[in-house]
């Protein structure tokens, strides 16, 4: 670990901050980076805690927001600009259970947040998050200033809705209620730069959704492909590849009456479905399609586990004979 006096005090000279800042979300141990690119990307800190825990006891969740915030500007001092408590808590439409959001702002503008020092903030931050005792659950997004700047200029919707809704904690920096008073005032608006952005990421979100639900097929195909090969290990055959577990199946356990051919007609399709995705023949696969497929692979599975059961038992007679 990174002693907080060394990554701090070096690392205004020696390399310049990089152009395309990051936004740095932290979920307990270990911290995560994510790119700035995808604002709606948030990590849900989970402080779960026992029914006989005593809890701090606190007015609200807003004194909650303000001892944490209190802690994190005494802990990282001038390397935090301004802690914003946002969310459910500030707009009235908590419910019992709903998380307390808080938007930690990093001056990135006069320090350099190499690697060494985002790995320090990242760990320490961990660790104060895990050393607290709250009744709620903390969401915590950490964004860098001048990324906070720019998609302030451009009129960027996450930001504007932190700065509309926002109650600030602490502010070092002296910026968020100035511009929540000009955004009272309407002189705060979007752009069309922020119309282009939007437009820009809303594919990106569509093709990840399509992606994880192609995803879903490699799960499928790995639950058949393993219990596959379990069987087969069991009945005394070396684990064979993807490609020959279907003649395997066949011959050991279709030709011997143990199992129905449907079985090694599924393991079939799904090899062939998977390779068909890898190579990018298919993109895209219907909800139910998946669905199916998901039972299909539950059945395989269960079936295997009754094959290899019934592979054990016949041993064991065999020894006992």
């Amino acid at each position: 670990m990174v002693k907080k006096k060394k990554s701090i005090s070096n690392k205004r000279v020696h390399r310049p901050v990089r152009r395309h800042s990051k936004r740095i979300v932290t979920h307990n141990n270990p911290a995560v980076v994510e790119n700035n690119e995808d604002n709606s990307k948030q990590v849900t800190v989970n402080q779960q805690a026992s029914q006989h825990q005593n809890y701090p006891k606190f007015h609200n969740e807003k004194d909650i927001a303000m001892d944490f915030a209190t802690k994190i500007q005494r802990k990282f001092d001038h390397l935090i600009k301004a802690t914003v408590l946002f969310g459910s808590q500030v707009s009235g439409e908590a419910k019992p259970g709903s998380d307390i959001d808080i938007v930690i702002i990093i001056d990135d503008a006069a320090i350099n947040w190499d690697m060494e020092l985002t790995a320090w903030y990242r760990e320490e931050l961990a660790k104060l998050i895990s050393a607290q005792n709250y009744i709620r659950d903390l969401h915590i997004n950490t964004i860098r200033l001048t990324t906070w700047w720019r998609d302030l200029i451009h009129g960027d919707p996450v930001v504007l809705n932190i700065v509309r809704q926002g109650q600030v904690l602490i502010d070092i920096g002296g910026f968020f209620n100035p511009i929540k008073a000009l955004m009272i005032q309407g002189k705060i608006h979007s752009t069309p730069e922020a119309v282009y952005a939007a437009l820009q990421r809303s594919p990106h979100h569509l093709y990840r959704s399509k992606m994880s639900i192609l995803s879903s097929i490699e799960g499928v195909y790995w639950c058949m492909v393993e219990a596959a090969q379990a069987a087969l290990i069991t009945l005394g055959k070396l684990p064979p590849s993807p490609e020959h577990v279907t003649k395997m199946l066949h011959e050991n356990f279709v030709d011997t009456g143990i199992i129905k051919s449907d079985f090694v007609k599924w393991y079939h399709n799904i090899y062939i479905l998977h390779k068909q995705i890898s190579h990018g023949e298919i993109r895209f696969v219907k909800a139910q399609e998946i669905e199916d497929w998901q039972q299909k692979a539950e059945t395989f599975m269960k079936k295997m586990v009754e094959v290899i059961d019934k592979l054990i038992e016949a041993r064991k007679n065999q020894k006992s004979q």
